[in-house]
């Protein structure tokens, strides 16, 4: 019979492998949001550039909501491109974990190695993120500029009925890249359909881990985000010894 570890015991473990480390850890991620900032607010700049200057010659509010969609697209692509980025996070991690070298580098991983197989995991995951929770998103923008509340309510609804959606499919793809890297030689329809399999009867008690951290998530917006810096580290570390621990759970007798 399979034994996983407690949600406990796996926070402990990955407190306990981090010390020492917190420093490398912390700029990794400190890296990453850096760079995905820097093209986000430049998308946002040129996009907000390019409406204006649209509306401002033309007049025409329904030239300005195309180039606003078409700029959407844009922000979509980029933040598939900026997922890559994840593999290599997820790379520096595991090999903390294992015990072999790791190094701030780890962190573009996906754009010099495997990037295509990365790129559609990235895709998948990104892609499941905007079906799920744009229409919410989307319908509640337009209280913003009609000042109805029903807008509201209509994006409350959608984006709820998009979230019940979300959660449960991206839990089961969400150890992806932690399988990619643990079985090089699958494709990325290989590792999707796999992570899926494996995920079966593992969902809730990722969710129940990820539920773990709210207090200090809450802490962390309360220190206007500094506290991220040391947060995220340690919840990585610990996603990371999840996905160690449901491939090689402990084994127990029945008598």
């Amino acid at each position: 019979m399979k034994q996983y570890k407690k949600t406990y015991e796996l926070k402990n473990i990955a407190k306990d492998r981090l010390d020492g480390k917190y420093t490398n850890a912390i700029l990794i991620f400190f890296l990453n949001t850096i760079i995905a900032g820097a093209v986000h607010l430049f998308i946002s700049t040129v996009a907000s550039t390019t409406i204006n200057t649209i509306y401002f010659s033309t007049g025409s509010e329904s030239a300005s909501t195309v180039i606003s969609f078409l700029f959407d697209l844009i922000l979509l692509a980029a933040n598939i491109v900026l997922s890559v980025m994840n593999a290599g996070i997820t790379l520096y991690f595991l090999n903390i974990a294992c015990g072999q070298q790791f190094m701030i580098r780890d962190l573009f991983y996906g754009y010099r190695t495997d990037s295509s197989k990365i790129l559609i995991i990235a895709s998948v995951m990104v892609l499941c993120q905007a079906v799920c929770l744009w229409p919410g998103q989307y319908l509640a923008q337009n209280y913003l500029t009609t000042r109805e509340p029903l807008w509201l309510i209509y994006g409350a609804i959608a984006f709820g009925a998009g979230l019940c959606v979300y959660i449960p499919v991206f839990l089961g793809i969400e150890m992806s890249f932690y399988l990619m890297l643990d079985f090089p030689q699958y494709s990325a329809r290989q590792v999707l359909s796999q992570c899926w399999r494996i995920m079966k009867g593992q969902r809730l008690r990722l969710f129940c881990l990820e539920l773990s951290f709210l207090p200090l998530l809450l802490l962390c917006i309360l220190s206007f985000g500094i506290g991220f810096l040391w947060v995220n580290p340690y919840m990585q570390m610990t996603y990371t010894y999840f996905f160690l621990d449901l491939m090689n759970p402990k084994e127990t007798s029945n008598s």
